[in-house]
């Protein structure tokens, strides 16, 4: 979807590594997860919701399923991912068992997300988590870096 990178964050970049890596680690996973809330929030915002719901579908199922994770990743980075959350192939097998019908049916699966975010030959696109990571990029970014100095200051502070 889309990355933002912050330059000129030297002397954070230098205090955290005084820190060691646990603690500096510690303080930037929570500095994205609050840039990765607000991201998240405005998504959930976007979100199309139905004025009611029909038997295969409900109200709100996809603004619930828009979350948020954070993790360190194999390069030592911190990553944080906005995403809609659609059920695994465990639930899914288990609603077409005990039902009878189709996967597509499932009322608390949001898997037509992509459908509404990018359109089908048949329906125009109504993006809804594009514009809200373009809507909050820079308050997401001066979150983080409002956090990621707090962290430091408090750790400083022991």
């Amino acid at each position: 979807m889309g990355n933002v990178k912050v330059e000129g964050l030297s002397q954070i970049h230098k205090a955290l590594s005084e820190l060691g890596r646990k603690v500096s680690n510690k303080i930037a996973v929570k500095a994205m997860r609050e840039g990765g809330k607000i991201v998240q929030e405005q998504a959930r915002q976007n979100a199309p919701v139905l004025s009611q719901s029909t038997p295969y579908r409900r109200a709100g199922t996809l603004k619930k399923a828009i979350k948020s994770s954070t993790k360190v990743l194999k390069n030592g980075k911190i990553g944080t991912v906005v995403r809609v959350k659609t059920l695994t192939t465990k639930q899914i097998e288990t609603f077409k068992v005990r039902s009878g019908k189709k996967g597509a049916l499932n009322p608390k699966d949001p898997y037509y997300w992509r459908f509404l975010e990018f359109g089908t030959s048949k329906m125009p696109a109504k993006p809804f988590m594009r514009p809200a990571f373009e809507q909050t990029k820079e308050k997401a970014a001066t979150e983080i870096i409002k956090t990621l100095k707090d962290g430091i200051e408090s750790e400083a502070g022991k």
